[in-house]
């Protein structure tokens, strides 16, 4: 079940549209503390109310949160409404959601629309998921990867505990935060969260985001620097190739770790199998998780790639190994040359997909 909180910022002047904050967060102490600076409700205070709905589906949520808010500003509500999420809701699928619905009604009565999207992360959750390398195979196989999505998905990341971690810690922090989200506001102060005013948002952020995000923007472009920056580097991989599923499989346990490649903390693309020809898969990492999850984009389909477009975000990667490992996944000149199918007798250890419809 989504739930979240709300807080109603009466400290400031009236607006012409109630402004919606989402704000998400691993640590429910943390997301509270700054949820009620943004909105300047004392810390003591309650919220003014509490948001739930029986349903476990982010976007179904979205659609309750979406009434709520335009019922405010209906009864005349202005000013910042402050949402406080769940770490377990899908901040990208909420924000979507909710932004669409407000705008789609945006001629019904007094105007809302989500206007910031606030992450509120400690640096050392951020080292303990996606940056150090765990020292046993994974078993949260949903925490690091929630992490990564508020990471991306985010107009400002707050670092709550910045100021209790070492300079080093909070450079690569940043770093990650930087590449994988270049458009965000960093704030290393969780005071800077009492006057937000400054902060990028508005209007259209969801779908702003959505466009450019860090791995987006690798892709779309060429003459983006790979460079290290703050300790993080940047690696696209990209070939017309279908990947072998046993040999990717395999690659994934034991070529693309970190004692053999530096630590991958993201990556994030489009990919193609051998035995799913006729759908691209869309590939997340996040630390030491890695799923492979349907796109509903055909491979015949005018914008989809060919082949693999993949992003890698970490530290210390060795560029060479990544490539080679990726490399010898692919389709070798005679598997390619027997066509689909011989592809689909492949063995595939990836979980299968729901059936495509296409009309």
């Amino acid at each position: 079940m989504d739930r979240s909180t709300e807080a109603r910022d009466t400290a400031r002047p009236p607006a012409p549209a109630l402004r919606v904050a989402l704000v998400s967060g691993l640590d429910s102490t943390e997301r509270s503390r700054v949820s009620r600076m943004i909105a300047g409700v004392p810390a003591e205070d309650a919220p003014t109310s509490d948001i739930t709905d029986e349903t476990e589906d982010s976007a179904e949520f979205a659609l309750v949160l979406a009434e709520h808010v335009l019922a405010a500003a209906h009864a005349g509500a202005t000013g910042r409404t402050v949402i406080e999420l769940d770490a377990e809701a899908d901040v990208m699928e909420v924000g979507f959601v909710l932004e669409t619905e407000l705008e789609g009604r945006r001629n019904e009565g007094p105007p809302a629309e989500l206007h910031d999207l606030v992450t509120v992360a400690r640096v050392r959750d951020v080292h303990r998921w996606l940056l150090s390398a765990a020292p046993a195979p994974a078993v949260d196989f949903v925490t690091a990867e929630s992490l990564a999505s508020q990471l991306e998905f985010a107009t400002v990341v707050v670092l709550a505990d910045a100021a209790d971690v070492s300079p080093g810690q909070l450079r690569s922090t940043v770093g990650l935060v930087q590449r994988l989200n270049p458009d965000a506001a960093v704030v290393t102060s969780v005071a800077t969260a009492r006057q937000p005013t400054g902060w990028p948002g508005g209007r259209g952020c969801a779908r702003r985001l959505g466009r450019r995000m860090g791995w987006t923007r690798a892709l779309a472009e060429p003459d983006l620097p790979a460079a290290s920056w703050n300790g993080v580097d940047v690696l696209v991989f990209r070939d017309p190739r279908p990947f072998h599923p046993d040999r990717l499989f395999d690659s994934v346990r034991h070529r693309l770790v970190p004692d053999q490649v530096g630590r991958i903390a993201r990556s994030r693309g489009l990919v193609q199998l051998a035995t799913r020809p006729d759908h691209h898969g869309s590939w997340r990492s996040a630390g030491d998780t890695v799923s492979l999850d349907p796109t509903g984009i055909a491979s015949w389909d005018p914008d989809a790639p060919i082949g693999q477009e993949m992003v890698f975000f970490g530290e210390h990667l060795d560029r060479d190994e990544i490539i080679a490992a990726l490399h010898a996944c692919l389709l070798t000149d005679d598997e390619l040359l027997a066509g689909p199918t011989s592809w689909r007798r492949y063995g595939d250890p990836f979980p299968a997909w729901p059936l495509h419809h296409d009309h």
